[in-house]
């Protein structure tokens, strides 16, 4: 029997494919969840809204005192409305939420909140229409989308959803690109095409796409392999490696983020030129810079966060969200800067003020206004601290307010008021 599952596991014989199956399933941590039990998990893939998604927030009481509670239109029954707070001095322009918003008819979605802190608009979001989609909604995880200028989103669903799509403001489906994708959808300077990843989370040596965003057409295909090959003597890969077998664990890379340098921030990265792409590898604490065309890795810096998400170019620095999901600083997650000169590190926002901890996924921008957006995920709490530290913007994902229970949330954005190039909320929604 010995011999015969070595043959099996080394050769992939009949049942290698069930066993597999079986132990991913068992095995199976959910980016929203990492340690959910096998029942949570059952419940999941039978489509309960409340299986994966539902987090207690753990937030001080001064941030629940200062929502209130706002309509969010085509709410499920299953939970209550969001809760809001924008300071004095910071409604102008628009905020843009997406998560786990629980509606009607989508499981995930986005709300566009006005300057008075109403809803204005929705988006309802879903892969189940497409070919390839295996499980429903609330099995899956919306991390990785963008909004756009005339209200049309691009989003997918990890590799659960089957595709990449892009809707227009009103929901409706303009094109959808079938495949395994993940973690990212990462706009060009003109929003003309975007990076993302493909195939699964789990690959040693995932592939960088460029796509164009009109179409969905896909521009370039990277194989990070070749990009180790290419770069042999920066040896960042293979540290988690078996030293005797040579071979990788499970997971080694956990790829999460592409962020492209605009020519406009070019200037303030001189080792740079516009085009070169900043990736993350979170399970390598790992931010690296390549090359897209001669694949060249031109500048990487270990250890600096930990488990990080959404690495930025920001000012002549880098910044990234440190999960902090092991370690001293466990129990709070932190905003890094890294300078790529020097390679020294700072923390510019520490969690512990602001009971801040997401133990995966996560975002994280500088906006047009100097403030700083922050996507708590697994708190469903999005909140935006201005230049010094204070707090003028919170969303809380509201699932059970009594409970202190919220959803997750993918994303949040702080738009000026002329990004959107109508109001298509009017023509959507008359």
């Amino acid at each position: 029997m010995l011999v015969l599952g070595f043959a099996v596991a080394e050769y992939k014989l009949f049942p290698y494919q069930y066993v597999t199956q079986l132990r991913e399933f068992v095995m199976w941590k959910p980016e929203a969840a990492p340690d959910v039990p096998t029942r949570k998990k059952l419940l999941s893939q039978m489509g309960f809204a409340d299986a994966l998604f539902v987090y207690n927030t753990e937030l001080p009481p001064a941030v629940w005192a200062e929502t209130r509670p706002v309509n969010l239109p085509d709410a499920g029954s299953n939970r209550e409305n969001p809760q809001v707070y924008i300071g004095a001095g910071q409604e102008d322009g628009y905020r843009a939420v997406f998560g786990a918003m629980d509606f009607n008819d989508s499981f995930w979605g986005g709300v566009l909140i006005g300057p008075d802190a109403s809803v204005i608009h929705t988006w309802n979001l879903s892969t189940e229409h497409l070919p390839l989609n295996t499980k429903p909604d609330p099995a899956k995880n919306m991390y990785g989308l963008a909004l756009l200028p005339d209200g049309s989103v691009i989003y997918t669903m990890g590799e659960d959803g089957g595709g990449i799509v892009r809707v227009d403001a009103c929901g409706d489906v303009l094109w959808s690109l079938e495949g395994l994708y993940h973690h990212t959808i990462s706009m060009s300077e003109h929003n003309d095409y975007f990076w993302t990843w493909e195939g699964l989370h789990t690959a040693t040596h995932p592939k960088v796409l460029k796509v164009d965003a009109r179409s969905g057409k896909i521009l370039q295909t990277i194989d990070m392999k070749d990009v180790m090959l290419k770069n042999d003597t920066v040896h960042i890969f293979d540290i988690r490696q078996n030293a005797i077998t040579q071979k990788d664990i499970h997971d080694v890379s956990h790829a999460n983020d592409i962020d492209e340098l605009t020519a406009a921030q070019a200037a303030e990265f001189p080792r740079f030129s516009a085009g070169d792409l900043l990736l993350s590898y979170r399970n390598l604490n790992l931010v690296f810079v390549i090359d897209p065309q001669s694949l060249k890795i031109k500048w990487w810096r270990i250890g600096a966060a930990n488990r990080q998400h959404d690495a930025d170019w920001e000012s002549g620095a880098i910044t990234t969200f440190s999960n902090n999901m092991s370690g001293a600083r466990r129990g709070h997650s932190d905003i890094v800067r890294i300078d790529p000169d020097t390679l020294q590190h700072e923390v510019i926002v520490d969690g512990k003020d602001y009971a801040m901890f997401s133990v995966i996924n996560a975002r994280q921008n500088l906006t047009d206004y100097g403030t700083r957006m922050i996507t708590s995920s697994t708190q469903g709490w999005a909140l935006e601290l201005d230049s010094v530290g204070e707090l003028v913007f919170t969303y809380i994902n509201t699932y059970n307010a009594e409970r202190e229970t919220s959803l997750h949330l993918s994303e949040a954005y702080r738009l000026k008021p002329d990004f959107f190039s109508h109001r298509f909320w009017q023509e959507c929604n008359p």
